[in-house]
């Protein structure tokens, strides 16, 4: 419903006083590596997490209820009845977890959790509607417990997450359960658990270093992320106006990456949004933020120009989070600015919108470190 205060990756996180504000907690993202570099920076021995498809939240559980998303936004608590019930019944903690539907497919999981969805500020009229319609009792939703962060007065963040599992597994009753995770020792291990995985049609594997401490906000090989096709979340810095006859307020977006260490955005590549909606819906979230200046916090290159350049622009910062499936990615001269270097740059080929990613912010965009990494691994280079 409102923005919670963060706290970020420097700030003292420790304190009883930030639990019982319930203070949203800066999340940890998973980085990109192959199977070896990960078990060497693990130490030769992995935690294994099954990677489920909804939505991650933050439970506070404390003098006050609060659960936020990954953009730091409460969850509409009245539209939750059943996931407030679960909650209730927890001791004090506070968990990372994924807020999932059910279904014989991470698909259908997924699309439980969006169908449930509802944006903040939802009228009274609307909730009333939402609550007497039976979806509640149709798409139940349920939480899967990957880390804890505080259990009953202790902080745990410091913790090594070997210790942190222990009391993960404690959150085991009807709604709730620890998320499955395996023990892994050789690559062999992992690379058959990848495959067994992917078999099953689950949507990945997320490996966690046993013996790390949770740092808010940060980006690194303690956490890796394994999936069969790897989507790209990006930022809409511009639109492209031409019609075609569609009557679409436009038909294709300009997508940009974040760079984490400039803090600046970086454009991959331009997609279609005539298909499912998508152009409505992405014009309802940022029609006020239109213009025709470019933001200066983007990187455009010099050759963007004629029929490159968008009709208007958008400052990322106040912009909308796309999942994006591509082709493959490439590196090459062209007129994008991800990751650019003597003249060559990161592009996607043939990409294609999912989906809107209403509960990321920009900033969680997918790093063009990250585009680089999964290039090289989609290259097959060290």
């Amino acid at each position: 419903m409102r923005k919670g205060k963060f706290i970020r990756k420097n700030e003292n996180i420790f304190g009883r006083n930030s639990f019982r504000k319930g203070n949203f907690i800066e999340t940890m993202q998973p980085s990109y590596a192959d199977v070896a570099e990960t078990l060497e920076a693990h130490g030769g021995m992995t935690f294994a997490d099954l990677k489920y498809d909804g939505y991650r939240v933050q439970v506070h559980k404390g003098m006050k209820t609060k659960i936020f998303t990954r953009n730091g936004n409460e969850l509409n608590y009245e539209c939750y009845p059943d996931i407030m019930q679960v909650v209730e019944r927890l001791p004090s903690c506070v968990i990372e977890a994924e807020l999932v539907g059910e279904g014989p497919t991470h698909k259908q999981v997924f699309d439980g959790v969006k169908t449930r969805f509802r944006r903040p500020g939802i009228k009274q009229k609307s909730v009333d509607k939402y609550l007497t319609s039976g979806i509640v009792e149709d798409v139940p939703l349920s939480l899967r417990v990957f880390d804890t962060l505080h259990f009953a007065g202790r902080w745990l963040n410091r913790k090594p997450l070997v210790e942190r599992r222990a009391y993960t597994e404690r959150f085991d009753e009807k709604g709730i359960s620890p998320a499955e995770t395996v023990r892994i020792y050789t690559e062999e291990e992992l690379e058959d658990l990848l495959q067994q995985t992917f078999a099953r049609r689950e949507e990945g594997r997320v490996c966690k270093n046993p013996t790390s401490a949770y740092k808010p906000g940060s980006r690194t090989l303690d956490w890796v992320k394994f999936k069969r096709s790897e989507p790209l979340d990006l930022v809409v810095v511009g639109v492209y106006d031409k019609d075609f006859g569609l009557g679409l307020p436009f038909t294709s977006v300009l997508c940009a990456t974040y760079n984490s260490q400039t803090g600046r955005y970086e454009t991959l590549g331009k997609i279609g949004v005539t298909r499912n909606g998508f152009a409505a819906e992405i014009d309802a979230e940022i029609r006020e933020q239109l213009t025709e200046g470019r933001p200066t916090n983007v990187e455009f290159s010099e050759k963007m120009q004629g029929k490159y350049l968008p009709d208007r622009f958008v400052n990322p910062e106040a912009s909308v989070v796309l999942e994006v499936k591509a082709m493959n990615l490439n590196y090459a001269t062209n007129w994008q600015t991800c990751g650019k270097e003597d003249g060559k740059a990161y592009s996607m080929r043939i990409g294609f919108m999912q989906q809107l990613r209403s509960d990321k912010r920009p900033r969680q965009a997918t790093t063009t470190q990250s585009v680089e990494t999964l290039y090289r691994l989609q290259e097959g280079k060290k």
